[in-house]
Order: C-alpha cells, then structure tokens, then sequence
C-alpha cells in the first residue's frame, strides 16, 4: 500500500474549504486538493485495489490495451508514465489513432478484456482474436477513484464500467464520471453520469450529471461509486451527489481513459495548448461487504469445461448469438456465425488456469442448414502461441434439420495443462448464409463425475420453448409447459456419450401452484428401451412464491446410459400448466444449487 505517500497528501493537501452536497441536479462541493482517504473503510472489505506506486503497470490487475479486438495491439497500446506516486495517462501531440480509420487519441487501462467488449457502433468489425484477460471483473461493491483531470477543449477523461458480456444482452455501460476538459472551470466543473443500456433490455438511458464547485483540471478530487442490488449512488469528496435504483445484474470491467478527438461534444482541441495531455489517477480501490464475496468457482472433477472459459473468436459474429452462447450450459441459444464468411473460422475458449481434457462435443440444431461439416481442435498452453491439432472430424453427416438437436463427439489423446482451445471450422453447412454451434462440451472422460452436476451437458426435451432453462444453472428462470396438457407428460435429457448417475434433484418455485407432485424417473441406453429407476410417490411443496423448493430422489445407481426421463404422472396445475426451474443430476454427492 502506499502508506508514506497517503500519509505526505493527507498533511500537504489544502483543506476543504467547504462542502455542501444535496441529491439532485445541482450538487455544490467547494474544494482545493481533497486529500486521499485511508485504505481502510468501516463495513467494507478491500477487494482490490492498485495504488500505482510503479515503477511498472501491474499486469496482474490491469492491461494496458484499449478494446484490443476492434483495432491492433500496436494502436491499443497505453501511453502512460509513473509521477509522484500516480499513474499518469498521456496523450502525445503525434499519438495517432488508437483504431484504423480514426483521428481519436486513447490512452486506457482496464481490469479486463475479451472479444467483443463494448461495441459501440454498428458499423465497428473485429480485426482479430486476443487471449481474454479476466483480472477483476465483478458485481456490486464500493469503488473509489482519486484523480485530477485534464482540462482543454478536445479532451475527455473517464472513469466507466462495462457488462463483461458472458450473456448476449450483458452490455449495460455505467459512466462514473466522461468530464470534458472545456467544462472544467476556475470555480465550477460538469461531471457527466450516464447509464447506457446498449442491447441491455433491463436498463434504460439515464443522465445523472452533477456540478462541482472546483477546478477538476486542477485539483486532485476523490470519487466514489456504490452499487448493490438495490441500486447505484456516486459520491464526489465523500458525499453522495446522485442515486438511482437501476441496477444491472452481471459483472462488470472497470476502464479508466483519456481521450482526445475534435467533435462536438468535447469541442476542437487547442493547437497551441501543450503536451502531453495528462489523466492522473492515484488510486483505485474496490471494496465489498462480507456478503457480496464471491468464491470463484472452478471446474469439478470430470465436469464440462466449456462454462467456466471466455470464449471469442477472431472475427465479427451474429451479434445477438455471440460465442458465449456456446458455453452457456442452455442447449436452446447458439453461437452463429455472420453471413457469408470465409474458411476457416475459429471459435477460441479461454482458461486462466490449465486444463486437462481428452473429449470435445458439438451441438446444433437445424444441423442440416448451419452446421459445421468438418473442423480441427487446437490446444494451446499458454493460451496464445504454438497451437497444435489434437483432433478432427474429418466431414461430417448431420441428419435432421429441425429444433431437434443433434452432437458429434471427437475423442482423443489427453491433453493436460492447455490454457486455451480453438475450434478451426474448415467448412459448415450454410443453407441460410451462415453457421452455428449450440453448444460445446469440454471434458476429460477418464475423470469420474462424482459430484458433478451431469445435468447441463445434456440435451433437455420438453414440451415448452423454454427447455433450456432446466439445465442452465439459474435457478432464475422456470421452464414452463403448455397450457392443459394431459398427463403424463415427459421431460427428456440426453448425453452425447454413456453417464452414470444415482440421484436427480429437481427444484421449483411457486410450487403449490405449479410443480410437479408425482414423478417416476426413467433410464434408457438407447431411447427406446425404458426402465423406471424410482418413483417420488405423492410429492407436497410448501411454498407459492419465489421462495425454491427442491425435491431430491435416490436410487441404485444406473450405469452407462445415455437418456433420462421424467414422467410427469401429476402436477399442481393452477395456471393451466406445469413448471420447474431446475434439473440437477448427479453421481452421488451433493447439489450445486441451494
């Protein structure tokens, strides 16, 4: 920590001369240099914190390139020295543009990075794949910032966070603070605080801006930002000066920016005025309360990789399909390509630690139409150079060309240690222009699955357009049947390759209105061929609201099988239909979920 250096701001800092602050548009703060605060703070726990003492960015918590996939490495790159115990981002007079085609200056380090993070504009192509860089993304928490901005027309700093994207629609951009260098004044400066929702139908456009009677050019100023699962509140100096109850529901990468364009907006920079231009940043923190702690989770013995990597690619896709799509542990959403590509194309899963595994399965739907045909897996152990083929399909035959979804399993020598795969698709089926993948299974076969949830790696059928969610891991969301059906009814999983299991547990939310009260659970090795492994008998749930209730069932373990059914023999049946939020199944041991 930088303990000397606090301690030289606290005691050579000009005291506030005053502080009034209200909630609302126009929020007064009187100040000089607001001195740095302690590390320590009441009720919260330091999660992360960088105090750029130097001499070096620590790699470990912030990379220096600036959204990497949408122009090269060389353009990214941060300019940025260490001076008096602070990180200082600079713009040079001949900088050059930080993407092809631009005169916009960026100089920006961020917590993180991958493939597609924050697409501005509808016309931006991704010019090539870089290994995703996960150092701190997060959700919820107290954050604090202690900067001086630069002033000047052309010029903007920034502090902003960004949806880290592991869903479609996980985009929402949050602006702690854009200050324009022209709106920075001897006696009062502007800071712009905007929510944007992007493609984010949980959020909306807001404008929370708010005036500061101080020269943010000229004056190092703490910031503060708050966000929890009530809402979001931004403090300048300590003091709250805006609120609001939107809150998105994801992670989040932090950027910190300094940026120099002629526009509208910022105005037209002043050719006389000197550089380099300067953002200095003293710190940054991020801090949590006890229960916003979460324990990173990591893969289990014998489970599905694929959910816990980043995945990318090295060229633009079907931005409402992304790649994630094909590591979201929902057999229903799909990667999909953009129309009329090249061959190959390459879909990239991201590691921070090595892997071990010896199998790779694709999924896809309307196989016939949009399936990859024939491909090559490629591992890598330092997740960026020297990639070799482990496997290939050599062409492939699909046989349907419906929502039924079919997989292709390639099996082969384990690998260990790999940090990163890819999967070369040399050609695909593209009867509507394009490909796409549902989903991808990674794994390693000669680990056995003993406490491993199964249930996601299967193929869940169900009489619903939401069978999906029932192998998700989201106890969010409930997949529903159709209105009045008549019983029984049957809910379907299948593997790729023969499982082993002795135990299903089954969990629902406003249960007495809509769960499923009696149930045989079925196996077959074939799908033709079905033997009645346990029945619940008369099921009573106890609860008709949010609150899940989980029904566990037990039996001798079946072996080597590749379907399980669910006979819905009788339901609660309120609303005209049935639903459950969650499958689980398992080899023994106990659930994932609550």
């Amino acid at each position: 920590m930088k303990t000397s250096i606090f301690w030289k701001k606290l005691l050579t800092s000009t005291l506030c001369i005053s502080i009034i602050a209200s909630i609302g548009s126009g929020t007064t703060v009187y100040a000089a240099d607001y001195p740095a605060n302690p590390p320590d703070k009441a009720e919260w726990q330091l999660d992360f914190a960088d105090e750029f003492d130097g001499p070096e960015l620590d790699k470990t918590k912030f990379t220096d390139n600036y959204l990497t996939h949408w122009t090269t490495l060389e353009q990214s790159k941060a300019n940025y020295t260490f001076e008096n115990g602070n990180l200082v981002l600079k713009i040079d007079k001949d900088q050059g543009g930080w993407r092809p085609g631009t005169v916009q200056m960026i100089s920006s380090i961020a917590t993180g990075m991958r493939d597609g993070l924050h697409r501005f504009g509808n016309d931006v192509e991704m010019v090539d794949h870089h290994r995703a860089n996960t150092n701190y993304e997060t959700k919820y928490g107290y954050f604090e910032l202690r900067a001086r901005i630069q002033g000047g027309p052309g010029m903007h700093c920034a502090w902003w966070m960004v949806g880290n994207q592991d869903n479609a629609n996980e985009v929402t951009e949050i602006d702690i603070f854009e200050i324009l260098g022209k709106e920075c004044g001897a006696n009062r400066s502007k800071v712009n605080v905007s929510v944007h929702p992007w493609a984010d139908p949980a959020s909306r456009e807001q404008s929370l801006n708010y005036y500061a009677n101080a020269d943010l050019s000229n004056e190092f100023h703490v910031y503060g930002f708050e966000w929890d699962e009530t809402g979001m509140k931004f403090y300048f100096d300590n003091q709250l000066v805006k609120q609001t109850s939107q809150t998105p529901n994801y992670k989040m990468t932090t950027l910190l920016g300094i940026y120099e364009a002629p526009n509208s907006w910022t105005g037209i920079p002043d050719p006389n005025a000197l550089y380099p231009k300067k953002f200095e940043i003293d710190y940054f923190r991020a801090y949590k309360r006890p229960a916003m702690i979460e324990q990173e989770r990591t893969p289990a013995a014998g489970e599905n990789l694929a959910p816990y990597a980043v995945k990318g690619s090295d060229k633009s896709w079907d931005w409402n399909n992304p790649p994630s799509n094909a590591g979201d542990n929902n057999a229903y959403t799909c990667m999909q390509s953009k129309d009329n590509v090249t061959f190959p194309q390459y879909i990239y899963f991201d590691w921070k630690d090595g892997q071990d595994f010896d199998t790779v399965a694709l999924k896809s739907w309307y196989a016939q139409g949009q399936a990859p045909t024939n491909w090559d897996v490629e591992v890598s152990a330092d997740g960026e150079t020297n990639w070799s083929t482990v496997a290939s399909s050599g062409d492939m035959t699909w046989n349907t060309n419906t929502v039924d979804i079919e997989s292709k399993v390639l099996a082969f020598s384990k690998v260990t240690g790999q940090k990163a795969m890819r999967l070369k698709i040399n050609s695909a089926n593209t009867a509507w222009k394009h490909f796409a993948i549902n989903e991808v299974i990674v794994k390693d076969s000669s680990t056995p699955c003993v406490g491993t949830n199964i249930a996601n790696e299967a193929i869940p059928i169900m009489n619903s357009a939401d069978a999906g969610f029932l192998t998700d891991n989201n106890l969010g969301k409930a997949t529903q049947s159709k209105d009045n059906l008549a019983m029984p009814q049957y809910i379907t999983l299948s593997w790729a390759t023969p499982v082993s299991f002795d135990r299903v547990k089954m969990h629902c939310w406003y249960a007495q209105s809509q769960a499923p009260t009696n149930v045989d659970i079925e196996t077959s090795a074939d799908g033709t061929a079905w033997m009645t492994a346990a029945n619940s008998g008369d099921l009573v749930w106890h609860s008709n609201d949010k609150t899940i209730e989980s029904k566990d069932f037990t039996f001798t373990s079946v072996e080597n099988v590749k379907h399980l059914r669910i006979k819905i023999n009788s339901a609660n049946l309120d609303w005209k239909h049935f639903a459950i939020n969650e499958l689980e199944v398992f080899d023994g041991a106990s659930s994932i979920l609550p």
